[in-house]
């Protein structure tokens, strides 16, 4: 999901971000202040029925931090700096953010029965 953000990023400051009031809002409205979550929500809205999607394919800004923390989570990010990254208190917050697939289910526990038999006949697990 945060795949090539960087490039994003570096396009908004360069070629969006100066068409704003100078501040030290990376996203800010029109007049400098931070973009409210709200505006955010509602033009996300828009432009997903500009697009034409089905009202069970939208989705919204909340969908996409759990969306983030589930792929970070998937992709082995360490929980504790998933919680920092979305600013959660607790990693029990966090926690209920994390949507894992079946899949990374199924692998997780394949792996951990295939370490336990390992430690248990004394064969390596990745043989």
């Amino acid at each position: 999901m945060l795949d090539g953000l960087d490039l994003v990023l570096r396009w908004f400051l360069e070629d969006v971000r100066p068409k704003f009031p100078s501040s030290p809002v990376l996203f800010a409205d029109e007049s400098g202040g931070p973009l409210h979550r709200g505006t955010i929500r509602n033009r996300l809205r828009y432009l997903m029925r500009l697009e034409g999607r089905l009202a069970d394919e939208r989705f919204s800004p909340h969908a996409l931090r759990r969306a983030c923390a589930t792929h970070n989570y998937e992709r082995g990010v360490d929980l504790v700096a998933i919680q920092q990254m979305l600013g959660h208190w607790t990693v029990s917050s966090t926690m209920r953010y994390v949507r894992p697939s079946a899949t990374f289910i199924e692998d997780a526990y394949q792996r951990a029965v295939a370490s336990t038999l390992a430690e248990l006949t004394g064969k390596d697990a990745t043989a």
